[in-house]
């Protein structure tokens, strides 16, 4: 389980006991799975009684006031007493009898901090109140389990094949050919790693490789399944994109080893981190912009599914909205390369000024086209398209290239509507913020010539969600 920075509660100190919490139980994961000693185990249970203890105690002292103070407090202690009594009952601290336990601790995780203490915390004015989806979400990135789909005609196979899977913690998908694994690829989102056979009816394993990296999808994980003598199909199979394999038969042991090896090499391709973290580089150089990268990664999310809505012969699909949303904080990476007297400065740039500053869309934009090159990311072509051309306007006025219309790369063209908008609403250095009437009214004016007009409409129908964002992620 990791921690994620949306599951602060507003407190810096509440929030690093959480942070450590959530390191205890990994540790006491990660001692059970490698069947650490018992010795071992015992430590980190203790070690996690013991702060929990401290984390109740402190957050107790910061609530005492409130009326469901006994109910929470309450709570608190019915968790120390589980503690207590898993330790009482499992004295010699068997990995074998922690597993129980673990489920125990996520379900707590769960509801407790990600439920009860950010209500707690919201009631006290130290974070916005939230809409249900938002912490839905929240939860989501806790309970969510890695998906594999296994595409093989034998029942007795898939049937095995699954129950090493979850019992390794994925979420599994069967599929009984090519044909049934590609429709389960095209409903899925969230599948990232397919074992396949090779010979299966309808379409083979060959056709369903080919068909996957046809379709550009790199993040999916491919590991065949072939016969030990079969060395041509293995042969085939890695020319056409396989990434792995296993002969028959198989063993559950180094299926679990090799799937989980296959995950990590996608957390790697997954650059969010480290989008983040260079997004920031730019975003801390202007103080004043406070939550503005939250902010366009929601607004761009909401202009991105409404065209699924409104626009389905467009061809926008929920991944490429998720691409966009999850790029978009690097939009602006370029600014780092621009003098902090031009970037903060207290009024109307200069022409001079203001073509030095222009240079960031194409500096930003070089810089993700350079890692573009040398990955072949497909979904960093989207970085590459809105850190590029998010300053391009629909009638050809904009900047860098001066590109029109549908020349515009569509995630360009989302960008460009949640930047403009969120500069709109928010205080600068150089002017201060709009109301929501004249935001509204820039946006609308300017469709056909800095906005595409399907955008603009599109803008329109979220306009009030838009505002609700702007006031719930106030800097």
């Amino acid at each position: 389980m990791h921690w994620h920075e949306s599951f602060s509660v507003g407190v810096k100190l509440i929030d690093e006991h959480h942070r450590r919490l959530f390191t205890l139980i990994n540790e006491l994961i990660v001692a059970t799975e490698t069947q650490q000693q018992e010795e071992a185990i015992g430590r980190v249970l203790q070690a996690l009684i013991d702060y929990t203890k401290l984390h109740f105690r402190s957050e107790e002292t910061l609530f005492r006031d409130l009326g469901t103070f006994e109910q929470h407090a309450a709570a608190h202690r019915t968790f120390e007493q589980d503690l207590l009594r898993f330790i009482a009952a499992n004295p010699t601290n068997r990995p074998e009898s922690t597993p129980r336990l673990i489920t125990h601790l996520t379900h707590w995780l769960q509801h407790h901090i990600l439920q009860t203490d950010i209500a707690t915390f919201s009631e006290l004015g130290f974070r916005p109140r939230e809409p249900q989806e938002a912490i839905e979400e929240r939860l989501h990135l806790l309970t969510h389990k890695p998906t594999v789909l296994i595409a093989e005609d034998s029942r007795v196979q898939r049937l095995f094949l699954r129950e090493c899977l979850e019992a390794d913690g994925f979420a599994v998908l069967e599929a009984a050919n090519g044909s049934e694994a590609l429709s389960l690829l095209e409903t899925t989102l969230d599948v990232h790693m397919v074992i396949t056979d090779i010979n299966m009816p309808s379409v083979n394993g060959f056709e369903l490789i080919r068909t996957i990296r046809e379709r550009q999808l790199p993040s999916i994980y491919i590991m065949v399944i072939t016969e030990s003598t079969d060395k041509a199909a293995l042969v085939e199979s890695f020319k056409l994109g396989a990434n792995d394999f296993l002969t028959k038969p198989i063993f559950a042991q180094e299926l679990g080893l090799r799937v989980r090896n296959g995950m990590n090499l996608i957390q790697l391709e997954s650059q969010d981190e480290l989008i983040f973290s260079m997004a920031k580089l730019a975003d801390c150089r202007s103080p004043e912009t406070g939550q503005h990268l939250e902010r366009v990664r929601n607004f761009t999310r909401l202009l991105g599914r409404e065209l699924i809505r409104s626009q389905p012969g467009l061809g926008m699909s929920e991944s490429m909205v998720n691409d966009i949303s999850k790029y978009s904080p690097l939009h602006d990476i370029g600014k780092v390369a621009i003098a902090d007297a031009i970037l903060n400065k207290p009024g109307r740039l200069s022409k001079e000024e203001f073509t030095i500053m222009k240079n960031h869309a194409r500096i930003g934009g070089n810089l993700i086209g350079g890692i573009l090159r040398r990955t072949g990311s497909r979904s960093l072509s989207v970085a590459y398209d809105l850190t590029m051309h998010h300053h391009e306007k629909w009638d050809g006025s904009g900047y860098p290239d001066g590109l029109s219309g549908k020349d515009i790369p569509i995630a360009a063209r989302i960008m460009a509507i949640a930047d403009v908008y969120d500069a709109l609403t928010s205080e600068r250095v150089y002017k201060t913020a709009f109301s929501r009437d004249k935001a509204r009214d820039f946006i609308r004016r300017s469709s056909g010539s800095h906005f595409d007009p399907m955008l603009v409409a599109a803008f329109d129908v979220l306009e009030d969600k838009f505002h609700r964002l702007r006031v719930e992620l106030q800097d």
